[in-house]
């Protein structure tokens, strides 16, 4: 049998596989993105409340309409033109030394580049000046100081570049009126069109306009709201990308097997079942009526039951070991369910708890714990004095866990006694001997027979493989078609090892989301060094709507 189960394959291969770890841990996700936006809200309540100002440009090109033949000049813009190369220039150097020496602030020129944004408004072609400040009264005034500040640079150099060209046309005129007594009524011309050019030019180099301020910027009512929106959603927008990491870090380290796959991966034999996770701790009863609650409970038992017998078609089992690798996987559940099952098919079925050192199956069916298998193998007590009889589908609930109800199993009245006539127990009801037609034993229809664990001992390892239990394995093996052995958890103890070799099929149980790949591989390792024997995998502890076990859905809906 092999040892080793650890899948090279991607963890992560399908979209399912990343929205299954997202629904397994949104809770955490949630948790962290709250926690991050409360955070975001209280670094901005920390902060001293920001106040924002705007003011607005407008922008025109007084030399479109300017056409001198001959003379280069400035190149037409358009308004939206204009206010883009303005807005660029509002959080520069030059033009933030001018306003700070304006407003006269302490706050050096990196201080009010942070405090000064700029953006053109799409529909009007107006720049937008945005100051942001703690103080409504300065960040009103930095804002028009920036505006005014724009606009004066702007027409400074719309009327510098003006001025250039009235002296280049003043050159031109110079030239003619040198060369003006060789040139005649030609050159005479020329110079009357400059001449009046130039009188056009030197106005708009002393008033030309290509920018104003289109609204002053106005003290603000009351604090942005902006910043504090700003921080609490970048605080849930970190939060949330937290969270979805710590959601893969937590499911790429989790070495439970949370799904049917991991189920199959760690233990690559056939899944017998499911046991949903309100059945553990108890014995799910298999009444001949229906009715009560635990209907999907019994129907997986019956499936069990069925499948069961496809692990050997060629030679059915009768001695079948129940185990787990570590305690509380529900081994007890599935055995004392399953074995009532199969007596409520109609087969003498026999119910031995073999777990010496912590037995629970008697106080789960209301029967006496003692004299059991432990008196039996240390030759305290005989056949007639460890075996009870369970009655399946008549009194009342044997589980200590409410009120009775009126299908479930029930104790006989009094220990059935036995005549070893051919050197195997032969079981007598209250009413009389109930034998077979074959000389084995038998039971009334429906009825279970257990053998409790007995006293607790030290020496359970001991007892477990003497050949007295050897002995009790034939015997018992003979009498009943199927014997059902609930033993010690495989891994902590030895005692399941004892009764490994004399059984002919072993049932594991795994808790799911909670047997570890670890234990998995561990109880593997165990089980190769041993022959191979039909060995199947019952899933236990599955919650209703756990998309991780889709495929068993369908039992918790249909009773």
């Amino acid at each position: 049998m092999p040892t080793e189960h650890a899948s090279a394959a991607p963890r992560y291969v399908t979209l399912r596989d990343y929205l299954r770890v997202l629904r397994r841990y949104w809770k955490s996700i949630a948790l962290i993105a709250l926690i991050g936006a409360v955070a975001g809200l209280a670094n901005s309540l920390r902060q001293t409340p920001a106040y924002e100002a705007t003011a607005q440009v407008s922008f025109q090109d007084p030399s479109q309409d300017l056409s001198l033949v001959g003379l280069g000049g400035n190149p037409a813009q358009t308004p939206a033109q204009l206010a883009t190369v303005a807005a660029d220039a509002a959080t520069t150097p030059g033009v933030l030394n001018v306003v700070q020496r304006r407003l006269r602030t302490s706050y050096s020129v990196h201080d009010l580049a942070g405090a000064i944004s700029s953006q053109v408004d799409a529909t009007s072609g107006l720049l937008l000046i945005n100051a942001s400040a703690s103080s409504p009264g300065f960040a009103a005034r930095l804002a028009s100081a920036v505006a005014g500040t724009v606009v004066d640079q702007s027409n400074a150099q719309t009327r510098a570049g003006f001025a250039r060209l009235a002296h280049t046309i003043e050159g031109r005129i110079a030239g003619l009126t040198r060369s003006g007594a060789r040139a005649g009524a030609s050159a005479g011309g020329q110079l009357g069109f400059y001449s009046n050019e130039l009188a056009r030019v030197n106005t708009l180099a002393a008033f030309a306009s290509t920018a104003k301020v289109a609204n002053i910027a106005q003290p603000p009512s009351g604090p942005s709201s902006q910043s504090r929106t700003r921080s609490v959603g970048l605080g849930l927008l970190l939060g949330l990308l937290l969270g979805i990491a710590v959601a893969f870090m937590r499911d790429s380290t989790d070495r439970r097997l949370r799904s049917l796959a991991d189920i199959k991966e760690s233990f690559p034999m056939p899944v017998l079942g499911h046991v949903g996770a309100q059945s553990l701790g108890r014995v799910v009863q298999t009444p001949d009526g229906a009715g009560d609650a635990a209907g999907f409970d019994r129907e997986a038992f019956r499936i069990m039951r069925r499948n069961l017998e496809f692990l050997d078609r060629e030679r059915p089992p009768r001695l079948i070991l129940v185990t787990s690798g570590v305690p509380q996987e529900g081994k007890t559940t599935v055995a004392g369910s399953l074995a009532l099952a199969m007596a409520a098919a109609g087969k003498r079925t026999l119910l031995v708890d073999c777990d010496l050192r912590r037995p629970s199956l008697a106080k789960r069916l209301s029967a006496e714990s003692s004299p059991g298998l432990s008196e039996y193998l240390s030759g305290s007590a005989g056949w007639q004095e460890i075996l009870t009889r369970v009655e399946v589908g008549t009194r009342r609930n044997g589980n200590h866990n409410g009120a009775p109800s009126s299908g479930g199993a029930a104790v006989g009245s009094a220990r059935a006694a036995l005549v070893a006539s051919d050197g195997g127990p032969i079981v007598e009801s209250d009413e009389g001997p109930v034998m077979a037609s074959d000389g084995a034993a038998a039971v009334a229809a429906q009825d279970l027979v257990l053998i409790p664990a007995g006293s607790p001992t030290s020496r359970s390892a001991e007892l477990l493989g003497s050949a007295r239990f050897r002995g009790f394995l034939d015997a018992v093996a003979h009498a009943y078609e199927v014997v059902l052995l609930d033993s010690t958890p495989l891994l902590p103890v030895s005692d399941t090892l004892e009764i490994l070799p004399h059984v002919d099929a072993m049932i594991i149980c795994a808790r799911a989301s909670q047997t570890t790949r670890e234990q998995a591989a561990a109880v593997q390792t165990a089980l190769s060094h041993y022959p191979e024997r039909p060995t199947g995998v019952v899933v236990t502890g599955i919650k209703p709507g756990d998309s991780d076990y889709a495929d068993y859905s369908y039992g918790y809906h249909y009773v």
